[in-house]
């Protein structure tokens, strides 16, 4: 059998969101109520799907909120400025990579693992 590499996702459910983050979806929630730039896409039955770009941007606000301690003011102010495609070394990008990884691997066992 031949493994080809996964695609990068165009969007991301809700529920993927929190596994990969570690967020509770409510705290998700709220924080699009705080930060305007999260923008997530709605389906036909009003479930959030995020963009790359809104699930970088959490990432982003989980290491100023829990990393380097920042308040709601601070960190508001950081998010004006934030640029997705510029913080390809910081340590949000880098465990929302690692994230991304560990759930593909999880989906390749768990094919690996059904029944022939």
């Amino acid at each position: 059998m031949r493994i080809q590499m996964p695609k990068q996702k165009l969007i991301y459910p809700l529920r993927e969101v929190c596994r990969m983050t570690g967020l509770s979806d409510n705290l998700i929630k709220r924080w699009e109520v705080e930060f305007p730039q999260i923008k997530p896409v709605r389906n036909r039955a009003a479930n959030r799907n995020y963009l790359l770009k809104d699930v970088k941007l959490i990432f982003y606000i989980r290491d100023l909120f829990y990393v380097h301690k920042l308040n709601y003011d601070e960190i508001r102010e950081k998010v004006k400025n934030y640029n997705p495609n510029k913080d390809y070394d910081s340590p949000s990008y880098l465990k929302s990579l690692l994230s991304e990884i560990k759930i593909e691997i999880e989906d390749i066992r768990k094919l690996l693992e059904e029944p022939k």
